[in-house]
């Protein structure tokens, strides 16, 4: 069962009804100034060691650049994973042929399977707008039989904070160790031709993972730690586009929130709205709770209950990460 993480300290709802947020900006960073617990996001201090972040500006281009292997490197193995930067608004996805890659920041990382020869690999960076900047990078698979690989992790990637195990089984290995978060230092050392060496990250982040078999020599993987504050930070801002949208009265773009099968369903109703759409999109209230996996969440929403004030009609909207990397509103 995939882990779910819980953000609020399950406030009353009560303490909310106070103030409507006058824009979705206020839910960006899980703010609320009446809400004093929320000042550092949702979780309220659950995640004390990871840093609240920014999303990037709206408006900021698609860009999408490959950093590693080197473009027509001779890869002696069935997968690899390569790793690059980019940039976007926020909920930008970014693809290695329709594999979607993990994400922290400006950094992306993707193992993907390789195809005898040659591979033209297609690297995409798109927008929940659809809007999609592409590059082109060659990966050549070696000739069989492959050497097994003696070294492994036992994750590509999670939501920081987390732990994980290295391996390592390489015949006639004296001394192994691990320096698992790329500062050059040793983190784990164990004797023998094979061990599992366990770390926990703390902070989001790409890694290069080295691992020094000694006599034989030194081998890389690489680890992405997923931000927990950015992940919340998106479902905020897709919620928050969708209103802002329908605030505007842009139904298309309000749409672009939503996975293809609802839009039609969705259209028809604000469309019959009329010119009460405006309204009704500015009392769809404020996130206050929410649980979310790595491709799943379930945000709690309240507006305030004005036919019986000091109470709160509460609702919740699902979102799902889609085979393209980006999220949208599954259920509401």
């Amino acid at each position: 069962m995939a882990m779910r993480t819980k953000f609020c300290l399950g406030l009353a709802l009560i303490c909310l009804l106070g103030a409507v947020a006058p824009s979705w900006a206020l839910e960006f960073c899980g703010e609320n100034p009446n809400v004093g617990t929320f000042a550092s996001g949702f979780e309220a201090g659950e995640f004390a060691s990871v840093p609240e972040v920014e999303l990037p500006n709206a408006s900021t281009p698609l860009s999408v650049v490959v950093d590693g292997p080197l473009n027509g490197t001779s890869i002696d193995a069935a997968t690899v994973q390569i790793f690059g930067s980019f940039t976007g608004p926020p909920n930008t996805s970014v693809m290695i042929n329709n594999v979607p890659a993990y994400k922290v920041g400006t950094l992306w990382l993707a193992e993907i399977p390789l195809a005898a020869g040659t591979n033209v690999l297609t690297v995409k960076a798109k927008n929940m707008a659809g809007i999609e900047v592409s590059a082109t990078h060659t990966l050549v698979r070696g000739v069989e039989p492959f050497p097994p690989d003696p070294v492994r992790l036992d994750v590509t990637s999670r939501i920081a904070p987390f732990a994980v195990n290295a391996r390592y089984d390489l015949t006639g290995t004296v001394i192994g160790s691990v320096d698992f978060d790329g500062d050059g230092l040793d983190d784990a050392t164990a004797g023998g031709a094979s061990a599992v060496l366990p770390f926990f990250y703390t902070q989001p982040g790409r890694y290069q993972v080295r691992f020094t078999l000694a006599p034989s020599g030194t081998f890389y993987r690489y680890l992405l730690a997923e931000h927990p504050s950015e992940l919340r930070q998106t479902f905020c801002f897709v919620f928050g586009h969708m209103r802002d949208r329908l605030i505007a009265n842009d139904i298309p773009g309000a749409l672009q929130a939503l996975v293809p099968e609802l839009q039609p369903t969705f259209q028809a109703i604000w469309t019959s709205l009329g010119s009460s759409l405006v309204s009704t999109a500015q009392g769809l209230g404020q996130i206050i709770d929410g649980r979310y996996s790595r491709d799943t969440v379930e945000l709690l929403l309240a507006r305030p209950n004005l036919a019986n004030p000091g109470t709160a009609q509460v609702f919740q909207v699902q979102m799902a990460r889609g085979s393209d990397g980006i999220w949208r509103i599954v259920a509401m």
